[in-house]
């Protein structure tokens, strides 16, 4: 499968849910680092503290959070997405924001994934 394929089923795996398929896109030691000021962010190392820790707690905050990739672009070992953040929080605040994820890719597995958006708008929306 080519990296820009693997990125596509894993946004499809965690859109529906399907916790096996995405974990397994993933490497055991997988760094995600957020944009400075996302909420319940930071920078976190290996699948428990992302998909446990991580994503339980920022997606508390909101009735509706939703990743939709635009374009994927294919860089090798990396694969550049961008897209729209669209949700509402837990106090009926609707936000939209633009994003680019950039993640590493090694042996057919996600090492590493960096977040660029502009999390006032999120952050507006939960406060």
């Amino acid at each position: 499968m080519s990296n820009e394929e693997l990125i596509k089923k894993f946004y499809h795996a965690f859109k529906n849910k399907d916790k096996e398929t995405y974990l397994a896109l993933c490497d055991e030691n997988i760094e995600w680092q957020l944009s400075e000021g996302m909420p319940n962010g930071g920078r976190f190392v290996g699948k428990d503290a992302i998909f446990k820790e991580y994503f339980p707690k920022m997606l508390s905050n909101f009735k509706e959070f939703h990743a939709t990739p635009e374009h994927i672009s294919d860089m090798k070992d990396h694969v550049m997405v961008t897209g729209k953040y669209h949700g509402i929080s837990k106090k009926g605040k609707s936000f939209e924001t633009s994003f680019s994820h950039v993640y590493h890719i090694k042996d057919n597995k996600i090492i590493q994934f960096r977040q660029f958006t502009d999390t006032e708008k999120i952050n507006e929306a939960i406060n």
